[in-house]
């Protein structure tokens, strides 16, 4: 007989929790996010953050990697994951010379996943944001009329909002056990991913012009999108050496993990409205319709999203016993590339740029079997990554450097009676986008922290 332990409030709670904050985007203001599909959320699940972004090879028994759905299949235990992250960034500006600053709260994903046996059969399941867009940015001039040698003030307003989030089932399957000399996994993640964007631009006359029967316009593009999408992936794993310490009696293990993901080219339905109508503000600031000249309601098209690949290593070393070991120092490396220039919306190309990324990073953990305290048994990562980013608005594009680094370590010591664990996971990211040859440079901060809960979900009787 099993017994069926109550935990499915705790993913439900989390669930509503994510939903709540997935539009909390009100103090942020990225003109980068204007274009394409909007700034790109980090994918990375929080332990692996602090190591450079790693994802194509790296195996956790209680974290869950989302980005190369193969590693599912080394998940021993029901696990609970959700991430959250706080985000500052500057924003300086050469011509004209000017700073902008925001810190804003962000949801990274809320994801649960349920080993199916002792096999290496895994299901994963999920919801995250993908994308968002929030901008907005004014300009001042002045039109001259020369033959009446007078001028207007002209007031520009360009706003943005939006952004794409999915919400995926994966599934993986391993041939060999955990303490083989090789084994195989393969995985997929598939979903259903929707969004919308919207833009507008307004053109305001202020109270110092000369013609004041000259109104004002506001052109706005709305359209939403979704479709599905395929995310399959596969790992190796080799044993390459194996021995036991005399003294501590401890078997250690060096193990390499070979990796390799994609996110197969997609066609989202999109939905569009253009209207184009003259305003007037309000006393509170808002719009007043006065006319509206033109709106086009329903547009249906497509937005063609391209292939996105993934490949790296990773090289562990592992401690324990035979049958239970801990991982107590890895380094690996990988690279990601995405052709944004085959991007289409509506058939029209955008101001982006073929990307690529560039991860590196390493873990260690200076006692993980020793219990004399979280300091002693946590896991320390360092990080770097650098690339070329999607975006070309001003034609020069932008390469991203940053450094990372990231703590974890069990909020309570493991209970053989229970099997519970709960892990706190941390990363911090410094880095910039930008170099000298932008106009509109951008230093970041990001600070995230996961909570990983684990728990064995089915549990046999022992007694009717």
């Amino acid at each position: 007989m099993l017994l069926v332990k109550p935990t499915a409030n705790y993913f439900f709670l989390c669930l509503v929790f994510l939903i709540s904050f997935i539009d909390v985007y009100s103090q942020e203001n990225s003109p980068f996010s204007r274009y394409g599909l909007g700034d790109l959320y980090p994918q990375q699940n929080i332990s692996t953050r602090g190591m450079g972004g790693l994802s194509a090879a790296v195996t956790d028994p209680q974290s869950i990697n989302t980005l190369n759905p193969a590693t599912y299949g080394y998940l021993n235990l029901v696990t609970y994951d959700l991430g959250l992250s706080i985000d500052a960034r500057t924003l300086h500006s050469a011509n004209p010379v000017n700073k902008y600053s925001s810190t804003n709260f962000l949801p990274s994903y809320i994801q649960l996943g349920l080993p199916l046996n002792r096999k290496g059969a895994t299901l994963v399941f999920g919801l995250r944001p993908y994308t968002r867009i929030n901008y907005g940015v004014e300009t001042s001039s002045k039109i001259i009329y020369d033959s009446l040698h007078i001028s207007d003030s002209l007031h520009t307003l360009y706003e943005g909002n939006g952004g794409l989030n999915q919400a995926f089932i994966g599934l993986a399957k391993r041939w060999g056990r955990d303490t083989s000399k090789t084994n195989f996994s393969i995985g997929v993640n598939g979903g259903y991913e929707w969004g919308s964007k919207y833009t507008s631009t307004r053109i305001n006359f202020p109270a110092d012009s000369s013609f004041q029967t000259w109104y004002s316009s506001n052109s706005t593009d709305t359209t939403h999108y979704g479709g599905l999408f395929l995310n399959p992936g596969l790992l190796a794993h080799f044993r390459l050496s194996k021995k036991t310490n005399l003294l501590t009696k401890n078997v250690e293990t060096y193990d390499l993990n070979l990796g390799a993901s994609g996110t197969l080219e997609q066609d989202l339905d999109a939905t569009r409205t253009i209207t184009r109508e003259t305003f007037q503000y309000s006393s509170d600031g808002s719009l007043i319709t006065i006319d509206s000249v033109s709106k086009i309601a329903g547009i249906k098209g497509r937005i063609n999203v391209p292939l996105t690949y993934t490949a790296g290593f990773v090289l562990n070393k592992n401690i324990g016993n035979i049958f239970f070991q801990v991982n107590k120092w890895s380094i690996g490396a990988d690279y990601t590339s995405t052709k944004w220039t085959a991007y289409r919306y509506y058939g029209s190309p955008d101001q982006l740029n073929n990307s690529w990324f560039l991860h590196a990073g390493a873990s260690f953990s200076p006692d993980p079997l020793s219990g004399k305290g979280m300091f002693s048994t946590g896991t320390y990562r360092i990080g770097y990554y650098t690339g070329k980013d999607y975006i070309n608005a001003d034609g020069n594009g932008y390469k991203v450097t940053a450094y990372t680094f990231g703590y974890s370590f069990n909020l309570r010591k493991f209970r053989s009676y229970d099997r519970q664990f709960t892990k706190i996971n941390t990363a911090l990211e410094f880095g910039k986008r930008g170099t000298g040859v932008n106009n509109v440079t951008e230093n970041f901060f990001k600070f995230s922290v996961g909570l990983s809960l684990s728990d064995v979900w089915f549990i046999k009787r022992k007694y009717d």
